[in-house]
């Protein structure tokens, strides 16, 4: 359970940035993602399974699976990722965001930057703190 908890530790807030606008969120951006990825699992396979295009052609997104291996696990996760703001003109940038924002939602399933998502209710680096602790 030591690298799963490794993953799920919280980011300092010093790397953790807010979208502006009405829908204002936290987080952490792709390369701090990978940064940890590195740090706690370290190499890893991190595939585009299926491109995502609008009925004109445009990416708008893409399904991705990353591949680790956590405490002597396999884990494959498989997770979708979306373009914000599609533009017509640069498919090659649409992907590269799609495949960000995937690689980003991959990585929560694991716990990384999950603490964003949940917010007040994280509680995921405490219980595992716990257990790794009662396994010495």
């Amino acid at each position: 359970m030591k690298q799963l908890y490794e993953l799920a530790r919280p980011f300092p807030e010093s790397l953790v940035k807010s979208k502006p606008g009405k829908f204002a969120a936290a987080y952490v951006e792709h390369s701090v993602i990978s940064q940890r990825l590195l740090e706690v699992v370290g190499p890893h396979d991190f595939a585009i399974d299926k491109v995502i295009t609008s009925p004109d052609g445009v990416v708008v997104g893409c399904t991705a699976t990353l591949t680790v291996i956590i405490d002597d696990r396999r884990v494959s996760i498989t997770e979708v990722g979306d373009v914000e703001r599609a533009d017509p003109n640069a498919n090659g940038t649409n992907l590269k965001n799609a495949a960000s924002d995937a690689i980003k939602r991959c990585a929560m399933r694991l716990g990384v930057g999950l603490h964003l998502w949940s917010q007040d209710n994280y509680y995921l680096d405490k219980a595992l703190a716990k257990r790794v602790e009662a396994d010495g």
